[in-house]
């Protein structure tokens, strides 16, 4: 043991002395395994691990290389809106039924499942812009990770994201879920007008076309009416209930059950897409928002309803005469000595004419009224079939939304050379009907000798006091209000202007 233990300090002062002063000649000795604690030696032991430290913060958003700004991974939630029913179960049941969820499946059926052009609009998220014809995407525009920035993709994870981004979604009119679920609009504009060269409507994305033809049709022309109330509608038409067909949300509460009794906001919105098309419920053809019968209110001389015509009957909701019997009344007679406005029915009585009746009828004088097999009246859904032709400029039907009435209606019955409406159809004489009618309003114009605006103005009618004159002015500005010129009922048009030329020629 003594041989052992007496060399020890020597080797202990050796080492020290080596470390401190390494010899001028001398080599490194070879160095010991790494200990886990920390200290290199040729024998060290392993010490204990230390506890793990805190994690560090995390790192900012990748960009998406194009403006800067950021985007989180799946900005789109997709999958045919399971979130969103969670708390709107209801109207994405009602969604459920529409042809919006069934975008996608339509490309499938017509072989367009893989053109840019058509996927833009059926599918979520997509912000390629693509023009027809377009087979290739050239810029991806902002990565929202929608259906375009997985298109042609054949990664199983990126075809498995892209099918729930297939179809119109909730996120398609109301925006984006994510990153954050606060991100999207619950409450998107009903407005259909253009401000900037930009419509206001969600619609305009994907049914661009038909608005612009909304545009320039009869609805869009009051578009410039801006900032509208209620009030301002009452305050110039005298009538409180004028805002329910003026009005998007006028109409969607005085028609639409399921927001019966809603208040509009500060200001009103044209009648538009969202007025006449429930976006979520399918219910009806078209989506329209109702299919409601119509019955004419001065139902004096022969009650009569606008039933069975389809989506029609959404148009015959506003496009009647609107007046009872104690206003034609108060209009034609007065109060016996007193006589009142005389502004005729309400400036669109289309669907009264059609019926033939709503108009007041001078006693004494018999009114043909167009039997129910007359065959504009068979022509079934008449006010779309003539008012709203069906063209498939790019593969699929659009109707027409200006609402010019069109000929391709008429040659069924009047041959295919018609040109015009003005078809000799009343009666053989090789008059046209629309020149007829226009020929006994100007007879009725030159009895008065003033022009036809005069007959229409409540100033110069409120001159006038004698009974049978007045008479027969309402039935003259029941024609010219409906403003076919007799098409939508020659007969009705017709009784109603020979009647009143005969009374004024009596009086």
């Amino acid at each position: 043991m003594k041989k052992f233990l007496q060399p020890l300090p020597f080797l202990v002062l050796a080492g020290v002395l080596l470390v401190g002063c390494a010899g001028e000649d001398g080599e490194a000795g070879p160095q010991g395994p790494a200990g886990t604690n920390g200290t290199n030696g040729s024998n060290g032991a392993d010490g204990a691990q230390g506890p793990q430290g805190p994690a560090g913060p995390q790192g900012p958003a990748g960009q998406d290389g194009q403006d800067g700004q950021n985007y989180q991974a799946w900005a789109w939630v997709g999958s045919n809106n399971t979130a969103c029913a969670t708390c709107h179960g209801e109207t994405v049941g009602e969604w459920l039924g529409s042809g919006h969820p069934n975008a996608f499946e339509t490309l499938v059926n017509a072989g367009s499942s893989n053109n840019p052009y058509c996927l833009q609009c059926h599918t979520l998220g997509w912000d390629a812009p693509v023009a027809y014809g377009d087979t290739t995407i050239t810029d991806h525009g902002l990565d929202h990770g929608g259906y375009d920035d997985f298109w042609g993709s054949t990664d199983t994870d990126d075809i498995a994201r892209a099918h729930a981004l297939e179809g119109v979604q909730c996120e398609s009119c109301h925006g984006s879920m994510g990153p954050s679920m606060y991100n999207h609009d619950p409450e998107v504009s009903l407005a259909t007008r253009f401000e900037g060269g930009e419509s206001l409507a969600p619609c305009a994305s994907c049914h661009g076309e038909q608005m612009e033809q909304w545009h320039e049709g009869a609805h869009g022309s009051w578009y410039e009416r801006t900032g509208e109330t209620v009030e301002d509608y009452s305050a110039e038409w005298n009538r409180t209930a004028c805002w329910k067909c003026h009005g998007a949300e006028g109409f969607i509460a005085n028609y639409d059950p399921d927001y019966a009794g809603m208040l509009p906001g500060a200001t009103l919105d044209l009648v538009g897409c969202v007025a006449c098309h429930d976006p979520h419920n399918a219910a009806n053809p078209a989506q329209v928002r109702t299919l409601a019968d119509a019955t004419v209110l001065y139902a004096v001389n022969q009650p009569a309803t606008f039933t069975g015509q389809g989506t029609s009957q959404l148009c015959a909701q506003c496009h009647q005469a609107r007046r009872d019997a104690a206003n034609v009344e108060s209009q034609v007679h007065g109060n016996g000595t007193t006589f009142g406005t005389l502004r005729g029915p309400h400036e669109s009585p289309q669907m009264d004419m059609f019926l033939g009746t709503g108009s007041f009828e001078i006693p004494g004088f018999t009114y043909n009224r167009g039997m129910d097999g007359f065959a504009h009246k068979a022509i079934g859904s008449a006010c779309v079939t003539c008012h709203m032709e069906a063209s498939a400029p790019h593969g699929y039907p659009l109707h027409d939304h200006t609402f010019e009435a069109t000929l391709t209606a008429c040659t069924g019955c009047h041959g295919a050379g018609v040109t015009s409406f003005d078809i000799d159809a009343f009666d053989g004489n090789g008059t046209g009907g629309q020149t007829e009618i226009m020929n006994l309003m100007t007879s009725i114009e030159n009895f008065f000798g003033v022009p036809g605006d005069s007959l229409s103005s409540t100033t110069y009618t409120a001159t006038i006091t004698n009974p049978a004159h007045r008479e027969a002015i309402y039935g003259y500005l029941f024609v010219k209000n409906d403003g076919s010129h007799g098409v939508h009922n020659p007969a009705y048009a017709t009784s109603l202007l020979t009647s009143a030329l005969q009374h004024l020629q009596n009086n």
